[in-house]
């Protein structure tokens, strides 16, 4: 059984809105959807998010501390003074890092790098490093990625006699800031309109105002954008606004013309010769660039963003090898921690702590878990006394918020919403368990949701679809990829691939169009093929020997739930095709409605088995299931049809397709007319008999009237002749107004109006009103007219 992973999300939009969009840039109407998603309601507004200009970027002086540390950064390079800067062992720390080097060398400034060691020093600013370099003759200290909250060291080094730069984004915590320039533009003091930059996009901004202030062109700093890309992306930051720009222009520098470090780094992890998306920054480069200052020091992934070409290769590999040893032990404080995992099931968050988990990886493996739990997870590397964690948060909870109302039993902690770092005593663990878990499930944030544009069929989904929506592109936090809802799919084939058979290679079906798609990570899913199911797909653009490929990829999936409100597939006064009647029977499990037997004989014979053909509603199989009930017929009489529908059983939702006309109408009306006398038949009856009983003698009427005139009219006849004789009768054959005195006569009145409102409602109904009379047969009312 198929079991879903997220809630799914559909929002309601302004279907006015997004047909202005459609029309007005000449889009699909699941892009316009995808755009209005994302917030963008007018074209003008659409128009902006999809031009991505860097033109677009604000004012690098609106930064507050920006033009301050831009003029003193320039001071410091006229006066050859030496500049260090303090970075952190991240892939956003160590770009922002290799940023600021290359962008002051460029100028000539006499600069280093400090990164702290994760395992000896921890994150953020040291005291006893800014001792060591003002002792060495540096006067100027920026920071990246680190600082913000480093109260203590920032008067330290007033107190040193160092100039002290801040750069960083994690969230400001009340404090006196001492140093010279603060750039974060989450400070309450800061008008930069974008709010939500990693480390490396404050540490380009800064790069941005001092070539400004030294009149160099704004494309100097352009040259960078790849290192801001990768930065960004690997800090997992939302991917709108800003961020969204400098990645999609740092992705296309990445494809064109890529620092030798990052060019390396895409050899030796396969990546060289693609055109680079968000993701595949995400799980290919990041990886890498993380994995020194996880296991060792992060020196060598900075020094291979600065280096040469040749210098670069070396570097790359000595990154690949470190994140392959990452990996494994990825793997084992995984498993580790899903056996630990087990004792707090009920938890609202896990809390697991472990001797001799690696420090430097449990951030990763934290994340892995709290995708596979669904709730915010800490590792905890405990080593003696004291222990080093990671949180890694779930969509809605606020893992920082949650620190600060537990911070008593921490020695120290930081980070953002969705990811956290701390250290801890051993003695606190327990304590800090409870209480963290206490201030999650005060949040009562919901369950992970999946954003889902729209509903839509497989046959939407085309290459050229697929091919526009890159257009929104690049996706990630905050921007996510859009997918759509498919309902009804049967799976023809499901096959595992992948070295461990991870995943699922599907086969797909819905209505005529089969399509190939890949769901990864499903490996261990056992699907029942009978079961159809509800899909979410992301369609994508797949280059293979040369040729482009739409590509699906399965991002969730459950069984479908039955819809008993049925698709009205209208056809009528259409006169529908042999051809289009055995392509039809070959794509559904379709029974057939027809009056007459020689329709019945008729279909049977053209479709065979592929079909059944009922005649009336008789002689239907309902141990079967069926896709759609096409009425080749009008329905004759309103309680057959309505014992059929009571027993009939749909495999998922009901199809009706309708296609009859006047034709069909004027066959029924003949049929009646067989069965249930009228006027005219009645006096012609008469006409040959000059009294009731002699009516058994009628068999000498001859010709069309003959065939009318069965012995159930006869026997009906004779009441309807002894009810006008007991109303004295004075003319024979009986007249129109005679024949209203007998009941059974006004009853056949009745019959018949009701079986041509009947009729006329099949005829003239629309859509709507045919689902209501589907849904609810008892609550149909027919207007019978006077006859």
């Amino acid at each position: 059984m198929t079991v879903s992973k997220w809630a799914w999300v559909v929002p309601e939009v302004d279907e006015e809105a997004v047909k202005q969009l459609r029309q007005q840039l000449g889009i699909h109407r699941l892009t316009a959807a995808a755009l209005y998603q994302r917030g963008l309601h007018t074209p003008q507004e659409a128009q902006a998010f999809l031009r991505c200009d860097l033109s677009d970027l604000g004012d690098p002086f609106s930064m507050a501390g920006a033009a301050a540390a831009a003029v003193r950064i320039a001071a410091a390079i006229e006066r050859k003074e030496r500049i260090l800067i303090f970075g952190d062992y991240d892939a956003d720390g160590i770009t922002a890092t290799a940023l600021l080097m290359r962008a002051l060398q460029n100028l000539g400034a006499d600069v280093a790098y400090y990164i702290p060691s994760r395992f000896t020093e921890g994150y953020g600013l040291q005291a006893a490093v800014l001792e060591e370099y003002a002792a060495a003759g540096f006067q100027l200290v920026i920071t990246v990625d680190c600082g913000i909250n480093s109260f203590a060291e920032m008067e330290a080094a007033r107190q040193l006699g160092l100039d002290l730069i801040i750069t960083d984004h994690h969230t400001c915590f009340p404090g006196i800031r001492t140093a010279m320039a603060v750039l974060n533009p989450k400070q309450a003091a800061c008008s930069y309109p974008e709010k939500q930059l990693a480390g490396v996009g404050v540490a380009w901004t800064l790069v941005r105002a001092l070539y400004a202030t030294l009149e160099l062109p704004p494309e100097a700093a352009y040259q960078f954008l790849d290192l801001v890309a990768v930065g960004t992306i690997a800090d997992v930051v939302p991917l709108v606004g800003e961020n969204r720009i400098l990645v999609k222009h740092g992705l296309a520098r990445l494809s064109e013309k890529p620092l030798p470090g990052l060019a390396a780094l895409m050899q030796v992890s396969g990546s060289a010769d693609a055109k680079l998306t968000a993701m595949q920054v995400a799980f290919t480069l990041a990886p890498r660039l993380n994995a020194a200052g996880r296991l060792e020091e992060a020196d060598p992934a900075v020094e291979t963003l600065l280096a040469g070409p040749a210098e670069a290769e070396a570097g790359a590999k000595k990154l690949d090898a470190l994140n392959r040893r990452r990996q494994q032990i990825e793997i084992k404080i995984t498993a580790e921690a899903r056996v630990l995992a087990d004792a707090q099931a009920d938890a609202p968050a896990l809390v697991l702590w472990q001797e001799g988990w690696h420090p430097g990886v449990i951030g990763i493996a934290a994340g892995r878990l709290a995708r596979e739990f669904n709730r915010p997870v800490a590792l905890i590397a405990l080593e003696g006394a004291e222990g080093r964690g990671s949180i890694r948060s779930v969509p809605g909870c606020n893992v920082v918020a949650a620190l600060q109302a537990c911070a008593e039993h921490l020695l120290k902690f930081g980070g953002h919403a969705e990811a956290a770092g701390l250290t801890i005593a051993a003695a606190e663990l327990e304590a800090f368990r409870q209480a963290f878990s206490q201030a999650v499930a005060a949040q009562e944030y919901t369950e992970p949701a999946l954003p889902v544009v729209a509903e839509t069929h497989l046959a939407e989904l085309t290459l050229a679809l697929a091919e526009e929506l890159e257009s929104l592109a690049p996706f990630g936090q905050g921007n996510s990829e859009p997918v759509f809802l498919i309902k009804g799919a049967e799976i023809l084939q499901a096959q595992q691939v992948g070295a461990q058979g991870d995943h699922l290679r599907l086969t797909l079906k819905q209505e005529a169009v089969v399509q190939n798609a890949i769901y990864f990570g499903a490996g261990e899913q056992r699907l029942n093929k009978d079961e159809r199911q509800e899909l979410i797909v992301l369609p994508g653009v797949n280059q293979w020997q040369g040729r482009t490929l739409l590509s699906l990829q399965v991002k969730d999936m459950r069984p479908a739930a039955a819809d008993s409100t049925p698709v009205i597939v209208d056809q009528r006064h259409k006169k529908v095709s042999e051809q289009w009647l055995v392509r039809l029977a070959g794509e559904k499990k379709l029974l057939i409605w027809v009056n007459t037997k020689a329709a019945k004989t008729g279909l049977e014979k053209l479709l065979g088995r592929r079909a059944e053909v009922t005649q009336l509603g008789r002689r239907v199989d309902y141990t079967q299931t069926y896709d759609a009930l096409l009425f080749y017929h009008l329905p004759y009489q309103r309680k057959d049809l309505e014992q059929l529908l009571q027993q009939l059983s749909f495999s998922y939702t009901p199809q009706l397709y309708l296609c009859y006309g006047a034709e069909e109408a004027a066959l029924n009306e003949k049929i009646f007319a067989a069965t249930v006398p009228a006027a005219d038949t009645l006096q012609q009856l008469a006409g040959c008999v000059s009294q009731a009983e002699p009516i058994l003698t009628a068999a000498k009427v001859q010709g069309k009237l003959r065939q009318q005139v069965t012995h159930y009219l006869i026997k009906e006849a004779q009441v309807v002749f002894k009810e006008i004789a007991a109303g004295q009768c004075t003319t024979w054959p009986p007249q129109e107004s005679q024949l209203q005195q007998s009941p059974t006569y006004r009853r056949y009145r009745r019959v018949l109006a009701r079986f041509r409102a009947y009729q006329d409602f099949w005829l003239r109904a629309t859509a709507d009103e045919i689902t209501a009379y589907f849904l609810n047969p008892e609550q149909l009312a027919l207007e019978e007219e006077e006859i």
